[in-house]
């Protein structure tokens, strides 16, 4: 991989997935160190990276029920990042898309998860109907 802009958003995508899935305990203890860092490989609510197949692009990260489109760009467009999402969400087969956005020179933590306000709607009229 030679493109320097390819591997700033891969390296972003593998830092966004180790964060949530270790914050979700989705890994091992010193899941660093480990050969395989699930706990259980087969789990569906590990966040994973799917392979892209066919021309519709499927998000960079899945993590059910939302997919992730991460942007690690220095011009930050989120109304795009967004409109990306949800597009990718639907060729998923996934009902909510969501962009994670990079902080300038900030930690992964520090990012920005962002939706459209129809998104979160739809989000918290879900969480609601768990009560």
């Amino acid at each position: 991989m030679s493109n320097p802009n390819k591997q700033k958003g891969t390296a972003w995508e593998r830092a966004v997935r180790h964060y949530l899935n270790a914050a979700l305990s989705q890994y091992v203890e010193h899941w660093k160190d480990a050969a395989y860092p699930w706990k259980d490989p087969h789990d569906p609510d590990n966040i994973t990276r799917p392979a892209q197949t066919g021309a519709k692009d499927v998000g960079d990260l899945h993590a059910r029920p939302f997919v992730i489109e991460c942007k690690a760009e220095k011009s930050i467009r989120l109304a795009d990042y967004v409109r990306q999402a949800n597009r990718e969400a639907v060729n998923a087969g996934f009902p909510y898309g969501v962009a994670v956005v990079k902080a300038p020179r900030r930690r992964v933590d520090d990012a920005y998860a962002v939706m459209d306000l129809v998104t979160f709607g739809r989000v918290l009229q879900a969480l609601r109907n768990l009560d």
